[in-house]
């Protein structure tokens, strides 16, 4: 059994340690002197973003550091494979430089844009890890074993988490104020609407027969009350 338990845990505790490195790369992009030291190492021309705006792209790493925990930590009951876990540390460490990069050279005043990426970062925040937990605390009553969540936040969209996940990102991409960075919630709307749903819908119906078809008959798949 304690083999087990390590070959379960070991893929988990491998992203967060990737995902902790990252965050601590990004910090010292943006608050620790990196982006001036990149700045005279390359010989650019670079006008650094505002102290608040740097803030800003850091707490939002860190915050999605931090659900990222509590994800695979204490929602995620079923088994994370190497190449999942792997998976997510690099696309994760990607968004993370990527964005400090984008972001920390992007010298305009902080205005309206940004925080409207805010309002979405916590908005997606919320709608994802709510809807996680309202999942996990409904799966652990016994009566509810064999059944299809359909209540809570996932009565206005069978992805809801997702949807989060979606506006969430998109709060990330307009914090750095730079156009190029929506580049990558367009890629995970895609990814969504492609692959995750097409292939966790074919999950579900093979798992909860009649009664996943009812929910998703009168249900939305991805945006609430629209698609």
């Amino acid at each position: 059994m304690h083999g087990e338990y390590d070959q379960a845990m070991a893929p988990r505790i491998f992203l967060a340690v990737i995902l902790a490195a990252a965050l601590a790369a990004t910090g010292w992009l943006l608050l620790g002197g990196g982006l001036e030291a990149l700045r005279a190492h390359w010989g650019t021309d670079w006008v650094l973003a505002s102290p608040a705006r740097r803030w800003l792209l850091f707490t939002a790493a860190f915050i999605y550091f931090l659900r990222v925990l509590v994800t695979v930590f204490y929602l995620l009951k079923r088994k994370m494979g190497r190449g999942e876990a792997t998976l997510i540390s690099v696309w994760v460490t990607i968004i993370d430089l990527l964005f400090a990069m984008l972001g920390g050279i992007n010298p305009r005043a902080i205005g309206l844009v940004t925080w409207l990426g805010v309002i979405l970062y916590i908005a997606g925040s919320i709608l994802n890890t709510g809807s996680e937990l309202e999942i996990k605390r409904w799966k652990e009553r016994p009566e509810n074993r064999g059944r299809v969540f359909t209540g809570g936040l996932f009565r206005y969209a069978m992805h809801i988490n997702y949807f989060g996940d979606e506006l969430l990102f998109t709060g990330f991409a307009l914090i750095t104020g730079q156009a190029w960075a929506l580049l990558v919630p367009l890629l995970m709307l895609a990814g969504f609407l492609f692959f995750s749903i097409p292939e966790l819908d074919r999950h579900l119906r093979a798992h909860y027969g009649a009664e996943f078809e009812a929910y998703a008959r009168r249900t939305r798949s991805f945006v609430p009350f629209l698609y």
